[in-house]
């Protein structure tokens, strides 16, 4: 939440320093929902692993969250 934001537009102090992508850009929705899981677990580009942070029960949630958001 603290790059993204909570409405995952990438609106706030670290999303604006790192440039983060909003949630509803297309190259986002693009993605599968398997594709985001890895994502999430592996990191990509300036974002972190949350392999170690997150069950996998929770990045589902994450997941199904991103996407409440992209409606």
């Amino acid at each position: 939440m603290m790059c993204h934001g909570p409405d995952g537009l990438g609106n706030t102090p670290a999303g604006k320093l790192a440039k983060i992508v909003s949630y509803k850009d297309p190259s986002i929705v693009n993605h599968s929902d398997a594709e985001l899981t890895t994502i999430i677990k592996t990191g990509k580009n300036k974002m972190p692993s949350f392999a170690t942070k997150l069950s996998d029960d929770q990045i589902s949630a994450v997941v199904a969250y991103i996407r409440s958001l992209q409606k």
